[in-house]
C-alpha cells in the first residue's frame, strides 16, 4: 500500500509539473516569426538521424540512407567506395583528437587521416555493432571511448594513429540505452529502466534515490551549471548531481513514441529540447516553445546539433535540415502574426511601452505584454500608408501619412484627430513642437498652444517654403536638422540656416546627424556620404560605398544612443560601430533583404527595429563587430588531373588542370565570406573569389606552394572615417606544398634542342612569309589603285549629283528662278543686313495682268512659255547682287538690297516697259502681256513689313487698270506712314 501510494504520488507530482509547464510554456509561445533556413539540395536523403563537426569544421549529416559531409554550399555523400559500408547512420560523435566516429545499424567506423573510414570491428561472442541513436558515443580520454551498443557497453581504444579495437567493458544492465563521461572520473549511463553512475569503479542506481520515473533514458547531456539532463521517449528531467536532487522538466505538447525526442544546450546556456515538431528552450524555469506559428517547420524534428559557431540545427524528419537563422538574436512580426500588411514604414514604443507599427495598410500597435498586433482605428481617420511616428513631450503620438495626413493619438483614450496636410515624409517631436517634412514644405506644430493645427514654416533662411522636405534629424546639442530639394538646413538657437554643400555638391533625401559632429547623407547619389559640417558650410566629405554596404541605394539612415549608423539598403541593413562596418541579410535573421525608407527605430532597451517590405524586424542585442577571424579554410580535394595530391608530394607533369576545392567551414555568415587565394610559383599576388573550386591550367613542372585564408566581409573592413586604416578579418592560413616533376622531353637539354629547331624553323617560316609578304603588296597596291579611280569616279558623280539635288531644292523647276523658299529666306538675311548696316531695301512684287487669258486663249503651255520669257526678262534686267524668285503661280519678288525709294521705283518702271515690249510668240502667234508692280522701299524691321507693304503696292496697282507701278515708302520703323507714288 505504502508503495502504491507512492506511485501515486509520484504520479501526481509528474501530472501537476506537466500542466503547470505546459501553461508556462503556452505563455511563452510568443508570435513572433524567427528564421529558418531549409538547406536540402544535395542531400540525398532528408530523414536525417544525427549530426555532429569534425575538427576541420564540416557538418556531418547521418540519414537513414547514408552519410553526408556539408562545408557550407554543397554536400558530399560517403559511402563503400569510402570504406563506409553501413548506410543506416544511427549517431555520429567527434572525439578530443577530432576522430569522426560512425554507428551504423551494422557497424561501427571512424575516418582515418586520410579521409576513408574503416571499421572497427566487435570483440567475440559479438559478430557485430549495432548502434543505436541517443547519447551511445563519450569520450574518458584522448585515445579512449565509450559506446553504448545494441549489445551493451564497449571501450573503444586507440592503439596507432588510425587503429581503433574495441574491448568489452562490464555495465551493469541488460541493456545500455546511453553513456556520457562527466568530471572527476564520473561515467553516467542509462541502465535498463533506471540511470547509473560509475564512480571509482562502484556503480550507483539512482531511480530509488532521486525518485527518477521509470525511464529508458536515451539522451544524456550535462549543462554548464554542472546539471545533468536525462530524456527518455516520455521524460525529461534534471539532476543536479551536488545536491543529490532530481527535477522533472517534461516538454509541453504531445508525446512522441519515436526516438526523435533530442536534446543539446545552445550558445546561450539555454537546454533545447524537441517535442514532435516543436522546439523547446528552458528559460527562466519554463519552457519557451517555438513552433509552426513561429515559422518552424510542421513536420516532426528528428536531430538537433549546436556547431562550433553557435547555429542551432535540426533535422527534419523526411525534410532534410534546418538551421535556426540569428537564434535569439532576431525577431519578426508579419502578416502571419497580426500585422495589417508586411511592408512596414514605421515603428515606434511609446512611453507606456506599447510598440506602433505603421504599415502600408494602417497603425498597429502592440501593447506591453501582448504577443498579437491590433489594428488602430478611429471614425473618419484614414492610416493607410503610415510612414512616420513621433511621440511629443506631452505622450501624445503623431502619425503621419503619405496619403496626405497627420494624426495624433491620446494614449490613454487611444482617441485621434487628423489633420491634411500634403504627402508625409517625416514626422519628428523636439520637446514641445513637432516638425513635419511634407511634399510642399516643413510644417510645425506647437503641441502646447491651443491650436494644434500644422501650420507652414516660413523663413527667410528657407528660400522655397513650398518645396519638398524629405527627412529631419535631432542631433546631440538639439539641432533639428531638415533635408530639402535645394539642400540641407539647420535649426539652431539663433533660427534657420542653409548649409553650403562646397566641393561637396549633394543634396541628401535623409540624413542622420551622430555625437561626433558628422552628418551622414543619402540622396540620388550611390551609397552614403559622411558630411563635416563648420559654421553653415560643409568642409569635408567622405563617400562609402561598396564594400563597406551592401548595396549603392540607401533608404534609411540612423544613429542610436551608442552611435552607431544604421544605413538600410534595398540589399540589407548596415552598420557602422565607429571601427567597423557589419552587414545583415536574410542569411543573418533578417525577415527580408528590402528595408524601407524612414524604417529604422531605436527601442528604449537598445534593440533596432527594422521595417521591411516583408515584415518587421527586431535585432534584440545590437552588438559591436566581431573581432575574432573566421575558421581557416580546408582544401576538401586537390585534383591534378585524375590524380590526387595532398601536401609534402610529387606528382607527374601532364596538360591536366589543377583543381582546388576550397571548403570555409562558416555557416552563420556563409554569404558575408569569400576565399583569398595564391598559387605561389604561378600567381603574383593574392586573388579573391566567392567560388569554392580554384582551377589552374598550362602549369609548369616545378615546385608550388597553394596558401589561401577565409575573409569575413560582413565585418571586415575598417572604415577610413576618423583616420582608421583599412584592414580586413581573415583566418589563419591554410597551405599545402607539392612538385609537378618533368618529363623526360621536358629536361633542360631537350629543350634547348627543341628551342634552336624551333628558332631555325621560325627563321625558314619568316623568310617564306617576307617573300608572299612582297608578292602580296604588289597585288595589293594595283588593287588600291584601281580602287582609288573607282572612288574617284564614284565622287564625282556623287557631286554632281549632289548639286543637281541642290538646284533642285532651290530652283524653280519652270523658270529657273529662286523658288518661294530660298527667295524667302534671302528676303529675311537682306532684312537683318539692313538693320545692321542701317542701308535702305527695296523689293519689287510682280504680277502678270490677265494672266488667265493666256491660259484660257493660248493654252498652258504657252503660259509656261510666258512665265520663263518673263523670267528670263526680270533676272536680266537687275544688278549681280539682286535677288530674282518666283513667288507665286504668276508672281516674282525682286529684292534690291541698297536701293533706296526712288531708284527702286525707277527700276521697276524699267522692267515694266521692258515686259509690256516684250516680243513672246507661240509659234506664228504673239502673246500680249503686261505686269502690275507694286514696290515698296526703307528701313524695315523685319520682312513681313516689307512683304505687306510691297503687296499693298501690289493691290493698288491692280486697281488702278494694272500695267502699272504703285511704291511706297516705309520710314524708320513699321508704324510710319507710307509714301506712294504711282506710274503707268
Amino acid at each position: 500500500m505504502q508503495s502504491m501510494a507512492r506511485k501515486l504520488k509520484g504520479g501526481l507530482k509528474t501530472w501537476l509539473c506537466g500542466l503547470a509547464a505546459l501553461v508556462l510554456a503556452a505563455s511563452a509561445c510568443l508570435c513572433q516569426q524567427f528564421s529558418f533556413s531549409s538547406i536540402t539540395d544535395g542531400l540525398g536523403n532528408l530523414n536525417v538521424n544525427c549530426m555532429a563537426q569534425d575538427r576541420s569544421g564540416y557538418l556531418w549529416v547521418g540519414t537513414e540512407n547514408g552519410l553526408y559531409r556539408y562545408d557550407g554550399r554543397e554536400f558530399r555523400q560517403f559511402s563503400a567506395a569510402d570504406g563506409l559500408h553501413g548506410h543506416i547512420i544511427e549517431s555520429l560523435f567527434t572525439a578530443p583528437d577530432g576522430t569522426l566516429f560512425v554507428g551504423t545499424t551494422t557497424g561501427i567506423y571512424f575516418e582515418r587521416q586520410d579521409g576513408q573510414f574503416s571499421q572497427i570491428h566487435a570483440p567475440a561472442p559479438v559478430t557485430e555493432f549495432s548502434a543505436r541513436i541517443g547519447t551511445v558515443f563519450t569520450a574518458i580520454a584522448p585515445d579512449q571511448v565509450v559506446t553504448a551498443d545494441r549489445s551493451g557497453g564497449f571501450l573503444l581504444r586507440r592503439i596507432a594513429a588510425d587503429n581503433w579495437v574495441a574491448e568489452p567493458m562490464y555495465l551493469e544492465g541488460t541493456e545500455i540505452w546511453s553513456v556520457l563521461a562527466g568530471p572527476d572520473g564520473v561515467l553516467w549511463y542509462g541502465c535498463d529502466a533506471d540511470l547509473c553512475r560509475l564512480q571509482n569503479g562502484i556503480t550507483t542506481h539512482l531511480r530509488a534515490a532521486l525518485h527518477l520515473p521509470e525511464e529508458e533514458w536515451l539522451h544524456l547531456l550535462l549543462g554548464r551549471d554542472g546539471h545533468l539532463w536525462v530524456r527518455g521517449v516520455t521524460h525529461l528531467g534534471e539532476v543536479m548531481p551536488t545536491e543529490n536532487s532530481f527535477e522533472e522538466h517534461d516538454v509541453p505538447g504531445r508525446s512522441n513514441s519515436t526516438t526523435h525526442a533530442e536534446l543539446v544546450e545552445d550558445a546561450d546556456g539555454h537546454i533545447v529540447a524537441s517535442q514532435g515538431s516543436a522546439l523547446g528552450l528552458w528559460e527562466n524555469d519554463h519552457w519557451r516553445m517555438v513552433t509552426a506559428l513561429n515559422g518552424l517547420s510542421r513536420y516532426d524534428i528528428s536531430g538537433l546539433f549546436v556547431d562550433r559557431e553557435g547555429s542551432l540545427w535540426m533535422g527534419v524528419a523526411g525534410h532534410g535540415l534546418l538551421r535556426w537563422v540569428g537564434q535569439d538574436r532576431w525577431e519578426a512580426y508579419t502578416s502571419a502574426n497580426g500585422l495589417s500588411n508586411d511592408i512596414v514604414w514605421s515603428s515606434l514604443r511609446d512611453r507606456s511601452g506599447r510598440l506602433w507599427i505603421g504599415t502600408e495598410s494602417g497603425l498597429d500597435y502592440l501593447s506591453a505584454g501582448e504577443t498579437t498586433p491590433k489594428a488602430w482605428q478611429a471614425p473618419g481617420i484614414q492610416t493607410a500608408r503610415a510612414v512616420s511616428l513621433a511621440q511629443s513631450a506631452d505622450g501624445s503620438v503623431w502619425m503621419g501619412s503619405a496619403a496626405g495626413s497627420v494624426v495624433r493619438i491620446d494614449p490613454a483614450t487611444m482617441a485621434g484627430r487628423q489633420w491634411k496636410v500634403p504627402e508625409v515624409y517625416r514626422v519628428l517631436a523636439d520637446g514641445g513642437r513637432v516638425w513635419i517634412a511634407t511634399s510642399a514644405g516643413l510644417y510645425v506644430v506647437d503641441t502646447a498652444g491651443a491650436d494644434r493645427s500644422p501650420r507652414l514654416v516660413e523663413d527667410g533662411a528657407i528660400a522655397h517654403p513650398r518645396q519638398r522636405f524629405t527627412d529631419l534629424n535631432l542631433d546631440k546639442a538639439n539641432q533639428l536638422w531638415a533635408a530639402a530639394d535645394d539642400g540641407l538646413y539647420r535649426m539652431d538657437e539663433s533660427g534657420w540656416h542653409h548649409i553650403d554643400p562646397g566641393l561637396a555638391n549633394v543634396k541628401p533625401y535623409v540624413i542622420a546627424a551622430d555625437a561626433t559632429g558628422n552628418v551622414w547623407a543619402a540622396g540620388a547619389f550611390p551609397g552614403l556620404v559622411r558630411l563635416r559640417i563648420v559654421g553653415d558650410r560643409v568642409v569635408e566629405s567622405e563617400h562609402i560605398v561598396r564594400r563597406n554596404l551592401l548595396s549603392d541605394r540607401v533608404g534609411s539612415l540612423a544613429v542610436d544612443h551608442r552611435g552607431w549608423v544604421w544605413v538600410g539598403q534595398d540589399a540589407g541593413l548596415t552598420v557602422y560601430d565607429g571601427h567597423a562596418w557589419r552587414s545583415f541579410t536574410q542569411d543573418d535573421g533578417l525577415i527580408w533583404n528590402d528595408t524601407e525608407s524612414e524604417a529604422l527605430a531605436e527601442d528604449p532597451d537598445g534593440s533596432m527595429w527594422i521595417g521591411t517590405s516583408g515584415g518587421l524586424s527586431h535585432l534584440l542585442r545590437p552588438q559591436p563587430v566581431p573581432a575574432s577571424s573566421p575558421p581557416a579554410p580546408v582544401f576538401s580535394q586537390i585534383m591534378f588531373g585524375a590524380a590526387p595530391i595532398s601536401n609534402q608530394t610529387q606528382v607527374r607533369w601532364s596538360a591536366s588542370t589543377l583543381a582546388i576545392t576550397v571548403s570555409a567551414p562558416s555557416y552563420r555568415d556563409a554569404s558575408h565570406i569569400r576565399i583569398r587565394y595564391r598559387l605561389m610559383g604561378a600567381d603574383s599576388g593574392w586573388m579573391d573569389t566567392a567560388e569554392r573550386i580554384v582551377r589552374y591550367t598550362h602549369l609548369e613542372p616545378g615546385p608550388y606552394r597553394f596558401q589561401a585564408v577565409v575573409v569575413d566581409e560582413s565585418g571586415g573592413t575598417i572604415s577610413t572615417v576618423g583616420g582608421d586604416s583599412a584592414a580586413e578579418v581573415v583566418s589563419p592560413l591554410t597551405d599545402i606544398s607539392f612538385v609537378i616533376t618533368p618529363r623526360w622531353w621536358q629536361s633542360g637539354p631537350v629543350r634547348l634542342a627543341l628551342m634552336l629547331a624551333i628558332a631555325l624553323g621560325v627563321v625558314l617560316a619568316w623568310r617564306w612569309s617576307v617573300h608572299r609578304l612582297v608578292e602580296q603588296k604588289r597585288h595589293l597596291e594595283m588593287a588600291v589603285l584601281h580602287r582609288t579611280e573607282d572612288l574617284e569616279r564614284e565622287k564625282a558623280e556623287l557631286l554632281r549629283a549632289r548639286e543637281q539635288m541642290r538646284h533642285f531644292a532651290e530652283h524653280d523647276d519652270l523658270t529657273g528662278m529662286w523658288n518661294h523658299r530660298i527667295i524667302l529666306e534671302r528676303l529675311r538675311q537682306e532684312v537683318d543686313r539692313s538693320r545692321r548696316e542701317r542701308t535702305p531695301l527695296s523689293v519689287i512684287l510682280v504680277d502678270l495682268d490677265h494672266f488667265k487669258n493666256v491660259n484660257d486663249t493660248f493654252g498652258h503651255q504657252a503660259g509656261d512659255l510666258v512665265l520663263k520669257e518673263i523670267g528670263a526678262i526680270l533676272q536680266g534686267a537687275v544688278r549681280s547682287y539682286d535677288w530674282v524668285g518666283r513667288y507665286g503661280g504668276e508672281e516674282f519678288l525682286l529684292i534690291l538690297p541698297g536701293s533706296g525709294f526712288a531708284g527702286a521705283r525707277i527700276r521697276a518702271e524699267q522692267l515694266r516697259m521692258a515686259v509690256q515690249w516684250a516680243h513672246i510668240h507661240d509659234g506664228q502667234r504673239a502673246i500680249p502681256i503686261t505686269a502690275s508692280f507694286g514696290v515698296a522701299s526703307g528701313f524695315p524691321s523685319h520682312f513681313e513689313a516689307l512683304l505687306r507693304a510691297s503687296d499693298a503696292a501690289l493691290y493698288r496697282a491692280k486697281e488702278n487698270g494694272r500695267n502699272c507701278v504703285i511704291a511706297n515708302e516705309i520710314q524708320t520703323g513699321e508704324g510710319a506712314e507710307p509714301t506712294e507714288g504711282q506710274t503707268g
